[in-house]
């Protein structure tokens, strides 16, 4: 079994609910997200029991039309699954809940009666279709799942060791590591890189240790999300397929944004707005948008026609890019792994930055902007400015830069300090050097 972040957040929930809220848990296909909730039901109660409503046909579904006797409901239920009642206090999964929206609605009724304790899981794109016409249920805490993390990625391959060193080195921001400790550190980060945090890619890699299985997993799992994408486009007249297979060519162009324009899309047109929104909502990608003033409430400035896209996972995006051939992943990821790959692989870290981010509960925007001071308009020579992401941290802006190779400018960083002042709070740089200071600036290695 993977460990999983998640896991302590259900038990979490468990020991502070008691079954007087239901748990939604959204995110991505191909996640985890219902092998983490069975093994936490398998492990925190004494029984319980799986419906997944994508396998269900439309008559089971009936049984959740209904809920004025709930004693009537339960045996319906039971009956139709062919299983006896639970015990009172086991727990009820309710999987892929966007194919059954009035079981969805049936929560705020289950919760209150209190005979079983209730997790949803399911995505969003559905979900918030088909939740039109129903009374969503004030009684469902949510929370979002993703793919492993660096931290649960070196859980997963054995390497807790390295990770405890690696917190202890950030935690004491201690500047003396050796070289050698460097190149290890920077070679298990690249094999994340390769592989990604997709559970079946990470188990794929654990059981053969063969890139080549790996790349046949995740090429699946690509598949699989372009088909999705491809259903959604089709039901809601959207262009996400086309969107998705834009990514790469967009963010190797080191543009300020994505270029609609390059779909033959304007960024406020109605039908690019819907295919941004049905992107987000599936979880298959992170959108992060600029923001005009980053001062507190982010938000409250967003430019919703300025934003970067990226793939929700660092691994799906290096197969989409560096693997074509599926023949020669192994050679690729060798390369990528000992960074002799010949091309720039600017995007593929700041894709893994965001990806980081996100996963660690960060809401990144990015910020560009053109120095208009009185001696730059007199030159008539306006500089421009651009931060790669920008987070708020205990009550600070924190500006951060990523870079892939050797730190040239500290320019952007440094007007943004000028610009802001107080408000800016540790500036920091990205790169594949170890941990250090200087410039008032932290060095921080990606790893």
């Amino acid at each position: 079994m993977l460990k999983r972040k998640i896991y302590d957040k259900l038990v979490e929930w468990k020991n502070s609910s008691n079954g007087t809220t239901a748990l939604l848990i959204e995110g991505a296909r191909r996640i985890g997200k219902s092998f983490i909730v069975e093994e936490f039901a398998k492990k925190n109660y004494e029984s319980y029991i799986l419906i997944d409503f994508s396998k269900m046909n439309d008559s089971f579904k009936e049984v959740f039309e209904d809920l004025q006797n709930i004693d009537e409901f339960y045996k319906n239920l039971f009956l139709s699954l062919q299983k006896s009642p639970l015990p009172k206090k086991s727990l009820i999964i309710f999987d892929e809940v966007q194919f059954c929206p009035k079981a969805r609605q049936a929560i705020k009724h289950l919760v209150f009666d209190g005979r079983y304790h209730f997790i949803e899981t399911g995505s969003l794109v559905s979900i918030k279709e088909n939740t039109m016409d129903i009374l969503i249920p004030s009684e469902e805490e949510r929370i979002s799942m993703y793919p492993l993390d660096y931290e649960e990625f070196l859980w997963a391959i054995n390497k807790e060791y390295e990770c405890e060193v690696l917190k202890e080195i950030y935690d004491k921001r201690d500047t003396k590591t050796s070289l050698k400790m460097h190149q290890v550190f920077i070679k298990t980060l690249r094999l994340y890189m390769a592989i990604g945090g997709m559970p079946q890619a990470v188990n794929k890699y654990i059981e053969t240790n063969d890139f080549y299985a790996v790349e046949k997993t995740k090429k699946n799992i690509l598949s699989l999300y372009e088909e999705d994408l491809k259903k959604i486009d089709n039901k809601y007249n959207t262009i996400c397929y086309l969107v998705y297979k834009s990514i790469p060519s967009m963010l190797s162009k080191h543009t300020t944004r994505f270029i609609t324009s390059s779909i033959n899309e304007r960024a406020d047109s109605v039908l690019f707005k819907n295919t941004l929104s049905k992107l987000i909502e599936s979880k298959m990608v992170n959108v992060v948008y600029r923001c005009n003033e980053p001062k507190i409430g982010f938000s409250l400035t967003t430019d919703d026609t300025f934003f970067k896209i990226y793939f929700n996972d660092i691994g799906l995006f290096t197969s989409m890019v560096y693997s074509e051939n599926i023949n020669e992943s192994r050679d690729i990821y060798q390369r990528l792994i000992l960074d002799k790959v010949d091309t720039n692989l600017g995007m593929l870290y700041e894709s893994l930055v965001c990806q980081m981010l996100i996963c660690n509960n960060h809401i990144p925007y990015y910020y560009s902007w053109k120095d208009k001071s009185k001696e730059n308009l007199d030159n008539k020579n306006s500089k421009s400015y651009e931060l790669d992401f920008i987070i708020y941290k205990k009550g600070h802006v924190i500006p951060i830069e990523v870079k892939s190779s050797l730190v040239k400018s500290l320019a952007s960083l440094n007007a943004f300090k000028d610009k802001y002042g107080k408000g800016v709070g540790e500036k920091i740089i990205i790169k594949n050097k170890p941990l250090n200071y200087g410039d008032n600036t932290t060095y921080l290695p990606f790893y």
